[in-house]
């Protein structure tokens, strides 16, 4: 009898463990898989009073901030709201990303230098799927980093993935992509990994707002002034 206890137990203990190993992983931080929001996300999304523009030296802000998002369903209940109010927050900013408003789903809106009246445009679930060419270095913001700009290298000629409606049909589109818009959707994109500028910046040190300012401004006088002589 002791034998056949100590059998069934030993049994009882693997199918309990085959049955965790086999158990889906529950990927996306308890959301859900198809794109829609969940109902927290709904309730915060429509709650002009908790929604903001999260920072990244406020500890609970930056935990968002470094989540990789999951996908983001065109269409979707709640997400004309996300859109309204991520044009809200953007200010003069070239591009954001959804969780930098506090919802960690594959949403961005980027500002298209790249067409006429540079218009900003929505991306769901985009995906750089080719990149060309050198890198080069350029100085970047984000509105969720308030330390400061800091230099990134990044290529200029990529290729994006996105998902577009085709009458009621959903599919995904490729286009290509160069210059600073370029920069914007790699920006962008990273935020959808939970990375940040200044995780991948140069060695060197962020340049606070006024002092980027200042540099700016002084290289716009300069310029002019050698347009002016050149005339």
């Amino acid at each position: 009898m002791k034998s056949f206890a100590k059998m069934f137990i030993l049994a009882l203990c693997a199918l309990i463990l085959f049955s965790c190993a086999s158990a889906p992983k529950n990927e996306g931080h308890g959301k859900a898989d198809d794109g829609s929001m969940t109902a927290e996300e709904l309730s915060y999304i429509n709650d002009t009073g908790r929604r903001h523009l999260l920072q990244n030296d406020v500890e609970k802000d930056n935990e968002i901030l470094r989540k990789v998002s999951i996908p983001a369903k065109l269409g979707a209940e709640g997400y004309d709201v996300l859109e309204n109010y991520m044009k809200e927050a953007i200010g003069t900013g070239v591009g954001i990303a959804a969780p930098q408003v506090g919802i960690n789903r594959r949403l961005i809106m980027v500002q298209r230098f790249d067409k006429e009246g540079k218009p900003f445009e929505f991306y769901y679930n985009a995906v750089i799927k080719e990149k060309r060419g050198e890198k080069v270095v350029g100085w970047e913001g984000c509105l969720s980093i308030p330390a400061g700009y800091g230099q990134v290298e990044r290529w200029q000629d990529i290729d994006v993935e996105y998902d577009v409606m085709n009458g009621d049909k959903l599919e995904r589109k490729v286009e290509r992509i160069q210059g600073f818009t370029a920069v914007i959707f790699q920006h962008e994109t990273d935020h959808l990994n939970g990375v940040l500028f200044i995780d991948i910046k140069t060695a060197d040190p962020l340049m606070t707002a006024e002092e980027y300012k200042e540099m700016r401004m002084k290289e716009k006088a300069e310029k002019e002034a050698q347009e002016k002589k050149d005339e």
